[in-house]
């Protein structure tokens, strides 16, 4: 089949953007690829693989000249390539390329939407594509008790991480004799609110110990408010731009943690079990859905930042724990959460198109 996705921000910052990549990387074995974003800094990962993709810089735009320009180069492009099936994976996205499609003669091209994030401002014209994935149950209900989706039109595929992240991990990494000290914390995320870092490094301030390290990986507008609560309470973290590859850092990494406000299904907690890292995250949408507290990591109450000083302390003072959780929440990203048991599962929904 030729399949095209359609997403903007193609960033490394950016979860969806992992999303995408993964389906473009994977999918691309059985089918033509093609994607049209607006820009991004992860572009350059798509020189590796064979993906036709287009550059449409104002695709985020809700200028009505705009919006018309942008539906006429999706639907050309929809003729020109062949297109069988239009995946986008944001709202303005879909809504244009749905228009797109709309006015092609005999209107065959499928359309498919993977929603990815839990929001709140509705519009009345997303979610109208012919499926709509949903990549846990807080999103599956999110769009039939709040939008109304019928949920005959739902499928449930999870979010996802890729296996072949471990082929690095046979690395051994060894600690230069200066920072064994240091019990190193990793995080990565977007500097937005949702994720909510602000919280983990209030909850190293309640820590006040200079052996905690934190590893801060991301970018966004609180990033300016990080650094200067960082240099006002003397704190040891160190603040790194996204990049594409971080097995690097989860080689050094003691602990994961993941505070956010909201998240459906992130990619970093599943990141975590892939590299078999103990995780904290708040008890919140998708991670309290993979997250068992004990087993296979820790949760703590939304926005409680004792409790999540708590959490990392009940981490760092038990390998025994450490151990235990982290080993089990690889066994379950493994089984339910690689490229090995989703790319078949969207291959068999575009099937069923």
């Amino acid at each position: 089949m030729n399949i095209l996705h359609i997403t903007p921000d193609f960033n490394y910052a950016s979860g969806r953007t992992y999303y995408v990549y993964l389906l473009l990387k994977y999918l691309r074995k059985n089918h033509n690829m093609h994607l049209i974003s607006n820009s991004g800094d992860s572009l350059e990962r798509l020189e590796n693989l064979d993906v036709s993709f287009k550059i449409v810089k104002s695709l985020k735009s809700k200028n009505p000249v705009s919006l018309a320009k942008n539906v006429k180069k999706i639907r050309t492009y929809i003729i020109e390539n062949k297109i069988d099936i239009v995946h986008t994976h944001h709202r303005y996205s879909e809504f244009a390329a749905l228009n797109a499609k709309n006015l092609i003669p005999g209107n065959s091209v499928k359309s498919v939407f993977t929603a990815l994030s839990i929001v709140n401002k509705k519009y009345n014209v997303e979610y109208k594509s012919d499926r709509i994935i949903a990549v846990s149950n807080s999103v599956k209900n999110m769009l039939t008790e709040k939008f109304r989706v019928d949920e005959n039109k739902i499928s449930l595929i999870p979010n996802f991480t890729d296996t072949e992240e471990l082929s690095l991990t046979g690395k051994t990494y060894k600690r230069p004799a200066e920072v064994k000290k240091n019990y190193n914390l990793l995080a990565v995320g977007r500097f937005h609110k949702e994720k909510n870092f602000e919280l983990l490094l209030r909850a190293l301030n309640i820590l006040n110990d200079d052996s905690i390290k934190l590893i801060l990986i991301g970018e966004g507008k609180k990033g300016a408010s990080y650094l200067k609560y960082i240099k006002k309470h003397m704190l040891n973290v160190k603040i790194l731009y996204p990049r594409e590859d971080l097995t690097p850092f989860f080689l050094k990494a003691d602990l994961c943690v993941l505070p956010s406000i909201r998240d459906p299904l992130p990619n970093f907690m599943l990141q975590a079990g892939l590299h078999k890292k103990p995780f904290v995250g708040a008890d919140v949408d998708g991670i309290g859905e993979v997250i068992n507290d004990g087993e296979n990591g820790l949760l703590f109450k939304n926005g409680d930042d004792n409790e999540l000083a708590t959490k990392i302390t009940q981490f760092k003072n038990n390998t025994d724990l450490s151990l235990k959780c982290a080993e089990n929440l690889y066994i379950k990203v493994m089984k339910n959460y690689t490229q090995k048991s989703i790319i078949p599962k969207i291959e068999s929904l575009y099937a069923s198109l």
